[in-house]
C-alpha cells in the first residue's frame, strides 16, 4: 500500500509511530532515518517527527515508486 500516513498530535508535536506505517514503508523508512532522530514519547521509542517522514515520503519513497513505474 502506498498511502501516506497521517500524523499523531501529541503535546503540540506532530509525530509518527514507525510501527503504524504500512509494511512496505516501515522497513524502508527505518533504514533511512538516523537512530538519533527517534523520539521517546511516553516510553515509546518508536516515534519520530512527522516532518522527517513527510520529507522521506516525498523525496525518497514517492520518487522511487515513480521510477519503478517508469521501468
Amino acid at each position: 500500500m502506498n498511502r501516506k500516513a497521517t500524523p499523531i498530535f501529541y503535546e503540540g508535536l506532530k509525530i509518527l509511530r514507525i510501527s503504524d506505517l504500512p509494511y512496505n514503508q516501515s522497513g524502508l523508512f527505518s533504514d533511512w532515518i538516523s537512530t538519533s532522530d527517534y523520539l521517546s514519547i511516553d516510553n515509546d521509542p518508536d516515534c519520530v517527527s512527522y516532518d522527517d517522514y513527510e520529507y522521506w515520503y516525498q523525496n525518497h519513497f514517492f520518487t522511487q515508486k515513480e521510477l519503478d513505474n517508469q521501468i
